[in-house]
């Protein structure tokens, strides 16, 4: 396996733990958030509050959005041989995923995102991190870049959030 296989498998797994983000949250929110509301910590639940009415059009813009993003780094990454930008995106994203089963565990209850995260993106990360270590891919240039894309990445996603809002509430 190469790395544009795993840049083209992380598209593909992405795509999918999307789409069941985007199916599952409206329902999701609708119907166990006010059951589980109790077990989260306070400043984790006026951040929920801000998203209850959140529908799965709104949810989809922000996933857009996102995957706009994400694709011009990866078109980038691959054509320009700029691989720090696809090491930083799974970074942010293995922030995201691993988020999914704690917060099932932790409501005990099933949470939009948390199948595609055990049974393909936990898997795809063993895979890639093992290809990083045998190929000996990873120095400390490629990291530093990393850890800019992930900064950058954090006002991508608070501004595709807002959009997200405004556009629902328009709709």
């Amino acid at each position: 396996m190469d790395i544009n296989t795993l840049i083209l498998t992380f598209l593909v797994i992405f795509m999918l733990h999307n789409l069941e983000e985007v199916i599952m949250v409206e329902r999701w929110v609708k119907k166990n958030y006010p059951r589980v509301k109790d077990k989260i910590p306070l400043f984790i639940q006026k951040e929920i509050d801000n998203f209850i009415n959140v529908t799965a059009a709104q949810f989809a813009l922000v996933v857009f959005i996102i995957s706009v993003f994400s694709s011009i780094l990866i078109l980038v990454a691959v054509i320009g041989d700029y691989m720090f930008l696809f090491l930083g995106l799974a970074m942010v994203f293995a922030l995201n995923i691993f988020t999914h089963p704690i917060q099932s565990l932790l409501l005990r209850t099933y949470t939009p995102g948390v199948l595609t995260s055990i049974f393909l993106v936990i898997p795809y990360y063993i895979i890639l991190i093992n290809y990083f270590y045998t190929e000996d891919f990873i120095n400390m240039k490629m990291i530093w870049g990393a850890l800019v894309v992930v900064a950058i990445f954090v006002p991508v996603f608070i501004l595709s959030h807002t959009i997200g809002e405004k556009v629902a509430k328009k709709l």
